[in-house]
């Protein structure tokens, strides 16, 4: 029987290989890999890998925030309207490009609070993936957002992109 590093070897130097190699795409299928690298036009960085910028937001129905000890997100609701300061810092933002049908390379649309609902990947939702690209400072591509936009949508991200109370939502 092979001993234990021996077993380990074969992974290990594929996994090195890779790594030498360098990722030709950081993304996931989602984000418009398929064609080769993810650089958007313009030339900008490949999209961050998920999970990086944020605490640890979990997939749907997962705690939000970083660290793991933001609000429990098991009650969220799938439809709704946008709070009517995050519905202004996404149209001042984001939906230049998330709109529909997308423009520019962006991977799906943000015009509705139940776009930011839909599913992203397997494990979590599109919000999730909102709260990673804003916390780390990705998005928006090729611009910044205000520091009062940013806590906003940071804000709302972190308590798990709850809807406005009935009759109080803008979209």
């Amino acid at each position: 029987m092979p001993s234990l590093p021996r077993l380990l070897a074969a992974p290990l130097a594929l996994a090195a290989l890779i790594a030498a190699l360098g990722p030709a795409c950081t993304a996931n299928v989602e984000e418009g890999c398929l064609g080769g690298e993810c650089v958007p036009p313009g030339g900008s960085p490949p999209l961050p890998p998920p999970g990086a910028g944020s605490g640890g937001s979990g997939g749907g129905g997962g705690a939000g925030g970083a660290g793991g000890g933001g609000p429990s997100c098991e009650n969220t609701t799938d439809t709704g309207d946008f709070p009517c300061d995050v519905f202004t810092a996404l149209k001042s933002n984001c939906q230049t490009c998330h709109q529909n049908p997308p423009q520019k390379g962006a991977p799906f649309s943000l015009l509705t609070y139940e776009d930011t609902q839909a599913p992203y990947g397997m494990t979590k939702q599109r919000w999730e993936r909102m709260l990673e690209v804003v916390e780390s400072g990705f998005m928006p591509l090729g611009s910044t957002l205000t520091d009062n936009d940013k806590q906003i949508l940071l804000d709302w991200l972190k308590a798990c992109a709850q809807p406005a109370a009935d009759g109080m939502g803008c979209e």
